[in-house]
């Protein structure tokens, strides 16, 4: 079944679009068109000419230097807060432990009193008398434990002349590690308990109460935590982060034009820098240049001018081979303006 689209769905128009637009409205010929760029030389964030101009040291990303100052102290202050909460989650995590265990030890001292009274075996009666269909998964649960004390049983022993002997070692480690074996027994239990007690009699999953959830805790405890700002101007493939220490200063050429208006220039052949005139940033003076000219003017090379005299080629042999920048023909990096 065929559906409409409208107007926006597209980059470009229909041809009955086309003709629509012609005969009626305009002269337009596609939906996006130059004034659905962001203008060369504006700022990342508040999308306006970048006054103090900044960039990125990493993409070349260009940013006011208040708005980028902003987005670092706004980030900064985000990263605390997430830390914050982290600690807090770790917190309510460990305290939660603590109970959990507490708990376990409770239910350790009532067990030993009811052993000692004599009322376990009669409590055991009763638990299966109310089980009804829950005996199968407690006759299975029964013989998993049993099979598990069997293997540990099993790995204590030794062969001596054909014969299986047992070695009983009790030391600080071997009562330790029951005494952890049972706390984490009885712990299990005690999630099995508060878990059975918290279900309905009906399975209505979809009611907000009863749907299964996980630990809010546990997900901002072991939630990453980004530790350093990332550049606004980064994208998902190429995410990097930024500082204020790594911005350059960006210093343009500007001439005044006819109409009073001010132009950003390259300072080699005057030509308009643009969208359409890829522009390139020297680090770590900040000039920007564009492409044609870095290409033709500050392209390294390895041999000395043939037409230079013997004393520049000495004074001009720890050059060869090294990126000079046309303007201050110091040495620099090249990197293309975002």
């Amino acid at each position: 079944m065929a559906h409409s689209k409208r107007n926006t769905s597209l980059p470009h128009f229909t041809s009955y679009e086309r003709g629509l637009l012609r005969s009626t409205w305009g002269t337009k010929r596609g939906v996006i068109s130059r004034d659905s760029f962001l203008p060369f030389g504006s700022c990342r964030l508040c999308m306006q000419p970048a006054r103090s101009p900044v960039a990125c040291a990493t993409n070349g990303d260009l940013f006011c230097r208040e708005c980028a100052i902003n987005d670092l102290l706004a980030q900064r202050q985000e990263i605390k807060r997430l830390e914050r909460e982290r600690e807090e989650a770790r917190k309510r995590l460990a305290e939660d432990e603590e109970r959990a265990l507490e708990d376990a030890r409770r239910r350790e001292l009532r067990e030993f009193e009811l052993v000692s009274m004599g009322l376990e075996a009669a409590k055991k009666d009763q638990a299966k008398g109310t089980a009804g269909g829950g005996g199968d998964n407690q006759r299975k649960r029964k013989a998993e434990e049993t099979e598990e004390a069997l293997a540990a049983f099993k790995a204590r022993e030794i062969e001596v002349d054909g014969k299986r002997k047992k070695i009983f070692e009790l030391d600080e480690k071997e009562m330790a590690r029951i005494a952890r074996e049972e706390q984490e027994r009885l712990k299990r239990e005690l999630k099995r308990e508060k878990s059975e007690s918290s279900k309905s009699a009906l399975p209505s999953f979809w009611v907000p109460s009863l749907t299964p959830s996980t630990d809010p805790n546990e997900i901002a405890a072991n939630k990453a935590v980004k530790l350093t700002p990332i550049c606004p101007g980064s994208m998902d493939e190429n995410r990097h982060a930024y500082s204020l220490k790594s911005l350059v200063d960006v210093h343009f050429t500007e001439e005044k034009a006819a109409d009073g208006t001010v132009a950003r220039i390259c300072p080699s052949c005057k030509k308009n820098l643009s969208n359409g005139l890829k522009a390139m940033l020297a680090k770590p003076c900040g000039h920007v240049i564009c492409q044609p000219c870095v290409a033709k003017f500050m392209t390294p090379h390895d041999i000395p001018d043939p037409h230079a005299s013997k004393e520049e080629q000495e004074r001009t042999a720890a050059l060869h081979g090294l990126i000079l920048c046309y303007v201050t023909w110091e040495r620099e990096e090249v990197e293309e303006e975002g």
